[in-house]
């Protein structure tokens, strides 16, 4: 037998008595690991969440393992991978599991050198390749069940967010499950349970992907709550919005944030009418042009987009006689009725908003009232006129006639 052979042969016998001797005193090394996991990592401070019977267990097993690792072949990495699934499902953080283990492994290396000092005859290469395991096994074991930790929060964030979109489809759709409330939901959904509310349709400019991307997390920043369901063609959602100032800041960041269409309904203040809202913000996406439209909630606006396939008609019957008009003729005079109307009939002060002169106007007015066959001085004709402009502006009746709600 060779001299190296021998001292090989040696090795392995300090390294299996170190092992045999660390294996007896577990118990003490694991109160020991236990003792200062309590003491140096805050997240196990208290045995709220984990529990000393738990955490003992779970410290006396890894440590185990570790002990084995002096001699085996390979290493065995299936407890830390359980450990970094189970620490993850009861919300411990990574960092706090990766502080405790390395703080078992010191624990483990600590005896070791105990060992050594009650043991002269032990060889300095059993320790350094005692050593070189124990780190081996801890850079092993961590990388193990950080993975685990990693994957199993991911699951549990997708597991989350698909339970809430689910939720807040059966808010918004009005579909609450019979076995709970609204207020339930809302809780779950982490919405304050009063109002006022806004729901919000966007639409989808291609199938499946996202209108409004990072809108939940760009509305928290805002201290805004929300909750939201991506449906293939349409992003729908409900934002809480107690405020003016934080409807408006809401209204903000939808124009800053769309990559298409968007309605957004009229303040809500009911959970129960959380459907009615979404109903409104869907009907908005109705309209002409592009990004943002805001339902106002009042009569003229209910009634011109609550039944389009009728209103459409009824609106292309009042304005034909202006849509036979080239653009360039027709656009100023549809711009100067809204601006009369929005002005309260006061034809000098929508003189100035358009920047002409009065008398523009009122020929203007008469132009409208020839080509639509109705009178702004009759009451009922005006009134007609009225939702015929504002089924125009908010469906459009061009846009109408090719729609399936035209």
């Amino acid at each position: 037998m060779s001299v190296s052979h021998a001292i090989g042969e040696r090795v392995v016998a300090d390294i299996e008595c170190i092992r045999d001797e660390l294996a007896t005193r577990i118990d003490d090394v694991t109160a020991g690991a236990v003792a200062r996991i309590r003491a140096d990592v805050p997240f196990y401070a208290t045995a709220d969440i984990v529990s000393d019977p738990l955490l003992t267990a779970t410290v006396r097993e890894n440590l185990l393992f570790i002990v084995d690792a002096l001699t085996a072949p390979a290493f065995d990495t299936a407890p830390a991978e359980i450990t970094g699934r189970t620490r993850a499902e009861l919300g411990v953080p990574l960092a706090s599991v990766m502080h405790a283990y390395r703080i078992g492994v010191h624990r483990v290396w600590e005896e070791v050198m105990a060992i050594a000092d009650e043991r002269p005859e032990l060889s300095r290469q059993a320790l350094l390749t005692a050593a070189q395991h124990m780190w081996q096994a801890q850079d092993a074991f961590v990388d193990a069940m950080a993975a685990a930790h990693r994957d199993r929060s991911t699951e549990q964030v997708l597991d989350d967010a698909a339970e809430r979109a689910a939720l807040a489809e059966y808010l918004l759709q009005g579909r609450i499950p019979s076995d709970q409330s609204l207020w339930e939901i809302a809780t779950l959904l982490r919405l304050p349970t009063t109002g006022p509310y806004l729901a919000v349709a966007a639409e989808a400019t291609e199938i499946g992907r996202q209108p409004l991307p990072g809108i939940a997390d760009r509305l928290r920043a805002l201290d805004v709550y929300s909750a939201w369901r991506l449906l293939p063609d349409q992003l729908i959602g409900i934002v809480h919005a107690p405020t003016p100032d934080a409807r408006q800041a809401v209204i903000d960041l939808l124009r800053r944030a769309a990559t298409g269409r968007v309605g957004v309904s009229a303040p809500f203040a009911e959970l129960r009418d959380t459907p009615a809202g979404l109903n409104f913000a869907r009907r908005e996406l109705l309209g002409p042009g592009t990004g943002v439209s805001v339902f106002d909630g009042s009569m003229l606006g209910t009634a011109a987009i609550a039944a389009p396939e009728a209103t459409v008609d009824l609106a292309r019957g009042v304005l034909h006689g202006l849509y036979r008009l080239p653009v360039d003729d027709r656009e100023p005079l549809l711009e100067t009725f809204r601006a009369w109307v929005a002005h309260d009939g006061n034809v000098k002060d929508a003189a100035a908003e358009l920047y002409v002169h009065p008398n523009t106007v009122r020929h203007r007015l008469r132009r409208v009232e020839q080509l639509t066959g109705r009178s702004v001085n009759s009451p009922r004709e005006l009134a007609e006129l009225c939702l015929a402009f504002e089924v125009d502006a908010r469906i459009g009746i061009e846009r109408g006639r090719d729609s399936p709600t035209g």
